[in-house]
C-alpha cells in the first residue's frame, strides 16, 4: 500500500497538535476539582461512640450526583481530608482498627473515597521523645506509601505533598513549625512537627516556585481563639508568613476544634472543619452519638468554592476568585 508523504506529514502533526491540546486541557485552569474535609474523628468506640461519624460517611457516600449550591451536581470527590486526631487514645489499638475500617488511603472502607490524612495531638503518645514517632503515627506513614497518584514525601514519609488539577495540596501534619512547642506554656517533647515547615519551604520552591500554581494546605492546629493562643508561639508564626509570602497560598485548612469556622489570619484565607459527630455522653453508654457534618471544596474555572454540609442541609457558603500557574508543575514522585 503507498501513502503520500504530505498527508502522513499532516495527519502526524495533528496527532501531535491533539496530543498536545489534551495535555493542556489536563492542566488547565478550567479542570474541576472537588473534595470533602472533615476534622477530628477522634475515634474511641467505648467512650464515644462511632454511629455520628459512619451517618457523616453515608452522607459523603451519597451526595455526589445532588445538587450544589453554586450550581451543578457535586462530583465523585478527589478524596476526603481528615485533619487530625485521629484517634482519640492510642494506647487503645480498637480505635486505631475501627479508623481503619472507615477510612482507607485507597477509599476501601466504610467511606468510599481515599483518605487524606494528618496527625493531630490526639495522635501522640505523651511519652514519645523526639524523634520518635507514636504507633498510629507509625501507621500513618505505612498508609502514605499507599495514596493513589504522585504523592511526595519527606525523609521520613511523615509529611507530603501531591496535585489536584491545577492545585498544589500539602499535608503539613500538627502544624508548620521546626521544633516541639509549648501546650499550656508548659515544655512537652511529644509536640513535635517533625521538620513541617522545611519540608514546606523545600516544596514549594521546588514543585511550585515562581510559577503562582494555586497552593492549599492542611494540618491540624487552628490559627484563631483557643487553637492560636495555646498551641503555637509567636517565632512559628513569624516563620510560617515568611515561607508563605512568595506563594500564592489560596486556603489554609485545619481541624483541632471540632466546629465548623471560617476566617482569614494574616491575609489567608482559613477554614475549620468540623469533626464528623456530635459525640455521645459518655455517662451514658445507651447513649448514641449523632452527625456533625464535613465540607465540600470544589474548584470550578477560576472559583473556589467552599460549602458546609451538616444536619443533611447545606449551610454556609463561600466562594472567591483564584488565579493559576503559568506552566504546571511536576506531579513525579520524589523524596527530600
Amino acid at each position: 500500500m503507498c501513502y503520500n508523504s504530505k498527508w502522513v506529514y499532516s495527519l502526524i502533526c495533528l496527532s501531535l497538535c491533539l496530543g498536545w491540546t489534551a495535555c493542556a486541557t489536563k492542566n488547565s485552569s478550567t479542570e474541576s476539582v472537588t473534595f470533602f474535609v472533615i476534622g477530628d474523628p477522634q475515634i474511641n468506640v467505648s467512650r464515644w461512640g462511632i454511629e455520628g461519624t459512619k451517618q457523616t460517611i453515608q452522607w459523603m457516600n451519597e451526595l455526589p450526583g445532588k445538587p450544589f449550591p453554586f450550581g451543578g451536581h457535586v462530583s465523585e470527590p478527589l478524596g476526603v481530608l481528615v485533619l487530625g486526631d485521629l484517634v482519640d487514645d492510642v494506647h487503645d489499638p480498637a480505635n486505631w482498627k475501627t479508623y481503619t475500617s472507615l477510612f482507607d488511603p485507597r477509599g476501601q472502607a466504610l467511606l468510599h473515597f481515599a483518605a487524606y490524612e494528618c496527625i493531630g495531638n490526639h495522635d501522640l503518645d505523651a511519652q514519645q521523645k523526639p524523634p520518635g514517632f507514636s504507633s498510629v503515627q507509625k501507621e500513618m506513614i505505612q498508609r502514605n506509601q499507599q495514596r493513589p497518584g504522585p504523592v511526595r514525601l519527606d525523609p521520613n514519609n511523615y509529611h507530603y505533598s501531591w496535585d489536584w488539577g491545577p492545585l498544589h495540596m500539602v499535608c503539613l501534619n500538627l502544624f508548620p513549625g521546626t521544633e516541639s512547642r509549648p501546650v499550656y506554656d508548659r515544655p512537652v517533647a511529644w509536640n513535635d512537627p517533625h521538620g513541617s515547615l522545611d519540608f514546606l519551604r523545600k516544596d514549594l520552591a521546588a514543585q511550585v516556585a515562581d510559577s503562582g500554581q494555586p497552593v492549599i494546605l492542611m494540618w491540624h492546629y487552628g490559627l484563631v481563639g483557643w487553637g492560636l493562643e495555646k498551641w503555637w508561639t509567636p517565632e512559628d508564626l513569624t516563620n510560617l508568613k515568611e515561607v508563605l509570602q512568595p506563594y500564592n497560598v489560596v486556603l489554609i485548612l485545619h481541624g483541632h476544634e471540632h466546629a465548623y469556622r471560617r476566617y482569614q489570619w494574616a491575609g489567608y484565607d482559613v477554614c475549620m472543619a468540623p469533626s464528623p459527630q456530635v459525640d455521645r455522653n459518655p455517662d451514658d453508654p445507651q447513649s448514641v452519638s449523632k452527625p456533625k457534618g464535613f465540607l465540600m471544596v470544589r474548584l470550578k474555572a477560576d472559583q473556589l468554592q467552599v460549602a458546609h454540609f451538616t444536619d443533611g442541609l447545606w449551610r454556609d457558603t463561600w466562594s472567591k476568585k483564584i488565579t493559576f500557574a503559568q506552566t504546571a508543575a511536576s506531579t513525579s514522585r520524589s523524596r527530600f
